[in-house]
């Protein structure tokens, strides 16, 4: 085998921008089956960066290894690249113990296959920055508690994962984070996305499946066991995953260059998921889960 790549928390928001909206995302529909748990939808977009192995390593934290599973999940992957998934979504229809929270929007970058336990095979996800909708302090405190960056945003559209390019005659979408108040002012979005259906990828639902439900972490003292699963009746029918390509731009600081890339595979679909929040890393040690669909 070829060797891998080596609370509120004090967020003071202003009240613009709370205006309520409304989502076309489908209900929630694994709620009265997991009621004690925290359940909810994702609708948007999940896509693969690919970078240099040596930028992977340059970003995520040091004492961590980089796994191989990658390279049994795409045998034809670029010795020298890595892949990072970044998902745009809105998270929606949020409920545990029969409580609701707003809905609200995000785009996380997670670099997958990470050695946090140092057994040489459970695989984890780092994620450095978590861009979240300003208006939702359940949100952003806790993502900070996991110690990922946590930045307040404003989306465009501000209530779905992506919303239909005008005039695109193949089916274009688009999904547009701005930095809070960066939008009001008129200043250029820090991550849009661009995506067309298209008739092939270079990846499996499989490795979408795998890679989305390694567990996530920002300073590894505590794990995110967030369960996204392809088989609920919001994935499925008229609801199932579209394959996707396009163009995806991050600015600084949140990948270390500006950068924009070109040619992206991904999928356009809506996900039922369950989160078991913080987590002992160690206890999912060897973790893995699909989840059992409604």
């Amino acid at each position: 085998m070829r060797p891998p790549c080596l609370s509120l928390l004090g967020f003071n928001l202003p009240v613009a921008l709370t205006a309520f909206c409304q989502t076309q995302s489908q209900p929630n529909p694994i709620a009265a089956e997991y009621p004690s748990l925290t359940t909810g939808t994702l609708n948007g977009t999940v896509a693969v960066l690919t970078i240099a192995c040596a930028l992977a390593r340059s970003i995520i934290p040091a004492q961590f290894r980089i796994l191989s599973g990658y390279q049994t999940l795409l045998p034809s992957f670029p010795a020298t690249q890595y892949p990072v998934i970044i998902e745009s979504v809105i998270d929606h229809d949020v409920q545990s113990n029969g409580v609701s929270i707003p809905d609200f929007s995000r785009v996380v970058l997670t670099y997958p296959f990470v050695d946090v336990l140092g057994d040489g095979y459970s695989n984890f996800r780092y994620a450095e920055y978590a861009l979240i909708s300003a208006t939702n302090p359940v949100a952003l405190g806790g993502a900070a508690a996991y110690g990922e960056s946590v930045v307040p945003m404003t989306f465009d559209p501000p209530c779905d994962g992506y919303v239909s390019i005008p005039g695109s005659p193949n089916g274009g979408i688009y999904f547009n984070a701005y930095k809070y108040a960066d939008q009001l002012h008129g200043k250029l979005p820090v991550v849009t996305t661009a995506f067309a259906p298209t008739g092939s990828s270079s990846y499996s639902l499989d490795f979408y499946k795998n890679v989305t439900n390694q567990p996530s972490f920002g300073n590894g003292v505590f794990c995110d066991n967030f369960v996204t699963l392809y088989n609920s009746s919001v994935s499925e029918g008229q609801y199932a995953p579209v394959t996707v390509q396009g163009n995806v731009s991050i600015a600084a600081p949140y990948f270390p260059t500006t950068t924009a890339f070109t040619g992206v595979y991904g999928l356009k679909i809506d996900r039922a998921f369950i989160e078991n929040n913080f987590m002992s890393c160690n206890s999912l040690k060897g973790y893995s889960a699909t989840g059992s669909g409604d």
